[in-house]
């Protein structure tokens, strides 16, 4: 619902615009009360009928009049516009209009050719015209009944109105003259919301009032709403004097908003398109002898969401008529093909004798077209224009193919379209089909979309369709309209202004061809210039339409020029150019492995993969590999097609390289585009130990043997082996996925080994490896009694064994290995307190 401020502004807006116009000022009056001057009671009057200006109700009282309600029916309202016998002008299209296609619809493949109900809604429309006082009164003729309207949009009413004065004594009350005055009413429909107003004004007073009277008028405009409307109640009646009246030099607003109004529940409208029918009545009431008059002007309110999503009101009491102005160069060939359809039917296709074509005022019986939205109806939409493609592929060679679009009239936006005759095959109405300039078929469909949009044309509304000269399509003053066939006239061909653009999208060419007597053949053609990179190719969407879009494979400069032919010689074919300028699209990567926080291990190749697309197909391109460490780029091995491909790249970090790392590839065409794209990934050792191991004479597994990834530990109380017994042994083994820090720890509570030959207590081992470093570190508290600590070093039992303590190594594998205890004897080796990295 609209608030107050945005209605006030709206009604500022249109008296600002009016009261410009017309230098007036408006009224302040208020309403107030009448009162007699004496208490005897008047006579009834003799005629009240008599008096009413022509086409105006008369009743005994204001009161009667309200209570009498509208003069039509819901049914006699909705057939108003269909059956209306006034013709007003619709709003002038000026001829450079740019109609906007909307984008909500689906693509044009949709609904080729014809573009009528795919502009934009919201386009920007000129204001239709106005009706001031002082046109209303001059254009008002004199026996008019009901209102008159200058387009759906402004409504004029003048009536002269008598007013009779009474005056009364003890004996009764006599007339006692008669003021006549001109009743004024401009109404005002909006295009911008569900509003309506009414402004009036009473002038020109006979005999004029030299001396002030007592008698009181009053003057309200009742809002009536058909079926399920509703109307907001008015601000009147307003009530002076007749001196005041005349006195006033300003007008009278009365306003009605309608935002909130259901749909009439009339049938012949869609509901959703939310049409409500309503009555504006004007009642005048002066003293209780002279009764009331009453005029009534009809409305129409609608949201229709395919004409603007803020709904409007208009005066529907006019017959709508869309007018085809012979003289628009634009749209030529749409004009002359249904100038033909009216004035010479049998001659078009398909060819049927004593042919008639719906939509002419002229033809008998006469018909109108009915509106039909593609939306509501998207069947009977295609059949119509599938039927007239069918038309123009059987009856013009070269068609399809050849630039020329098959235009249809009656429109395929209307019902009696040229699906009409198979639907009715007894009806005496058909169509024609014509293969005309592109340029012309569109340009005429998306002026009729315009129309529709600015004349409130909603599905079902019916209308004429008339064609001539001017824009209002009148005679033209000749027994043929221009550009029928007569001496040739060769090709006028416009390349349209040089554009710019860039590889591997549409372009689009605004290209023109305009022959009055002759559909020439066309075509585009395109030379690369000077630096482009030899095998760049273009393509037109449609070589043979004016209007079309090129797509360029690589940039540059590029040369397009657009011919004419007419098939009479010279100076025909006719050509003109333009220049494209294609600028480069740097190619678009995409790391596919490894993945966002994938682990990789050090010591093992890391492969990157990476896919690329670049909408120039004729470029090359290089792909570099940082792997975020010390060792620089790396280039990969780039496999590519046109338009995409892929690169390979791998690389070992090794132990300088752990912890998180950013692998960034960049892929670089040919002319110096570039896209970096990133992946953070975390680069560990893996990490292993055990608390002993046996080999040689006397074999013992590896227990706990714990490796990381994935995360473990184990503890074992007590294990005897046939090499002695290990009391309290444990092993954890851990990598973070965040940091790639490996951590191995072994621990064994005391070892006795070789029947008792050899006694070791409190040994430990850790193995630390992150992007801070690499640490190894083993602890022995003593062998065989002898206290140790953290040193390195061996020692000899007895001269049979030889043990070695926080022992640092390599393995073959080139792991790195920290050992607590190594003890060796005649074909035996035990290790006690391992940890390995890598």
């Amino acid at each position: 619902m609209a608030t107050a401020a945005a209605r006030t502004a709206r009604l500022v807006r249109h008296l600002i615009a009016f009261t410009a116009v017309a230098g007036l000022t408006l009224s302040t009056a208020t309403t107030s009360g009448a009162d007699t001057e004496d208490n005897a009671a008047p006579p009834a009057p003799s005629s009240s009928a008599g008096d009413a200006p022509p086409g105006w109700r008369a009743f005994g009282s204001y009161e009667e009049a309200v209570d009498a309600g509208p003069s039509r029916t819901l049914e006699e309202a909705a057939a108003v516009q269909q059956n209306s016998t006034n013709v007003a002008e619709p709003t002038v299209l000026p001829a450079d209009l740019d109609v906007p296609l909307r984008d909500d619809v689906g693509t044009l493949d949709d609904f080729p050719y014809d573009d009528e109900d795919l502009v934009d809604p919201e386009m920007p429309l000129p204001s239709p015209g106005m009706y001031t006082f002082e046109s209303c009164r001059a254009d008002f003729p004199n026996d008019r009944e009901r209102p008159m309207y200058k387009n759906r949009y402004a409504s004029c009413l003048e009536a002269r109105v008598p007013y009779k004065h009474y005056r009364c004594a003890s004996l009764g009350c006599w007339h006692s003259g008669t003021t006549w005055f001109t009743y004024t009413q401009i109404g005002f429909g909006h295009r911008d919301g569900t509003w309506i107003n009414f402004w009036y004004q009473l002038t020109d007073f006979d005999p004029q009032l030299d001396a002030p009277q007592s008698n009181e008028l009053s003057i309200d405009i009742v809002c009536d709403a058909q079926g399920q409307a509703t109307c907001p109640p008015g601000a009147g009646p307003y009530t002076r004097s007749l001196a005041e009246w005349d006195a006033e030099t300003g007008f009278t607003n009365v306003g009605f908003e309608l935002d909130d109004s259901p749909p009439s529940g009339d049938s012949s409208y869609r509901p959703e398109d939310h049409v409500s029918l309503h009555s504006a009545r004007t009642i005048l009431e002066g003293e209780p002898q002279w009764g009331a008059f009453e005029s009534e002007t009809t409305f129409r309110c609608d949201n229709a969401r395919y004409l603007t999503p803020r709904g409007a009101c208009i005066f529907d009491d006019v017959q709508s008529v869309h007018y085809i102005d012979l003289l628009d160069n634009s749209i030529l060939e749409e004009a002359l093909h249904v100038y033909a359809a009216y004035n010479n039917p049998d001659s078009t296709y398909p060819q049927i004798p004593n042919k008639r074509i719906p939509g002419d005022q002229s033809v008998d019986p006469a018909k109108r077209l009915s509106r039909m939205y593609w939306g509501y109806d998207p069947t009977r939409y295609r059949l119509n224009n599938q039927t007239a493609r069918r038309t123009c592929t059987e009856e013009y060679r070269g068609y399809p193919g050849d630039g020329r679009d098959c235009d249809e009239f009656p429109y395929r936006s209307t019902y009696e379209g040229a699906y009409w005759g198979v639907d009715h095959p007894d009806d005496p109405y058909s169509y024609s089909a014509s293969a005309i300039n592109a340029d012309h078929n569109e340009k005429a469909g998306r002026l009729l979309g315009a129309w529709y949009l600015a004349d409130r044309i909603l599905h079902r509304d019916r209308f004429w369709v008339q064609v001539g000269c001017g824009p209002f399509a009148e005679g033209c003053g000749g027994s043929e309209p221009p550009g029928l066939p007569g001496d040739n006239v060769p090709p006028t061909v416009d390349a349209g202004p040089d554009v710019s653009g860039v590889e591997g999208s549409a372009i689009t060419l605004a290209g023109t061809v305009t022959d009055p007597d002759d559909t020439p053949t066309i075509a585009w053609s395109v030379t690369p210039g000077p630096g482009v990179d030899p095998g760049a190719t273009c393509s037109f969407a449609n070589a043979a339409a004016p209007s079309t879009t090129i797509t360029c494979t690589d940039d540059g400069p590029f040369t397009v020029t657009l011919t004419a032919d007419d098939g009479h010689g010279e100076p025909s074919p006719v050509s003109d150019t333009a220049t494209v300028t294609v600028t480069n699209v740097a190619p678009t990567a995409q790391i596919t492995a490894p993945a966002s926080g994938e682990m990789i291990n050090a010591r093992k190749p890391a492969p990157v993969n990476v896919t690329f697309t670049d909408p120039g197909t004729n470029d090359t391109h290089t792909c570099r590999v940082d792997y975020g460490d010390d060792d620089g780029p790396v280039e990969g091995t780039v496999t590519q097609q046109a338009g995409s491909g892929t690169c390979t790249a791998e690389h070992v970090y090794g132990f300088d390289g752990l912890g998180p790392r950013t692998i960034t590839a960049t892929i670089t065409d040919d002319d110096g585009g570039a896209d970096s794209k990133s992946v953070g990934v975390v680069v560990y050792v893996p990490g292993a130990g055990f608390a002993i191991e046996a080999t040689g004479l006397l074999e013992v597994d590896r227990t706990p043997d714990v490796r990381c990834p994935p995360d473990d530990a184990q503890s074992t109380a007590t294990l005897n082996t046939l090499v002695g017994r290990v009391g309290a042994l444990n092993v954890s083994c851990t990598v973070s996925t965040t940091t790639g820090r490996t951590e191995v720890e072994t621990s064994v509570a005391d070892v006795t080994l070789l029947n008792g030959l050899v006694r070791i207590t409190d040994i430990q081992s850790t193995c630390t490896a992150d992007a801070e470093g690499i640490e190894r570190s083993s602890l022995v508290g003593t062998i065989n009694g002898i206290p140790i600590g953290a040193g390195s070093g061996s020692l000899s039992v007895l001269g049979l064994a030889e043990v070695a303590y926080n022992e640092s190594t390599t393995d073959t594998e080139g792991r790195l290995v920290q050992n607590a205890i190594r003890v060796r004897a005649a074909g035996q080796e035990v290790v006690v307190g391992n940890c390995r990295l890598g």
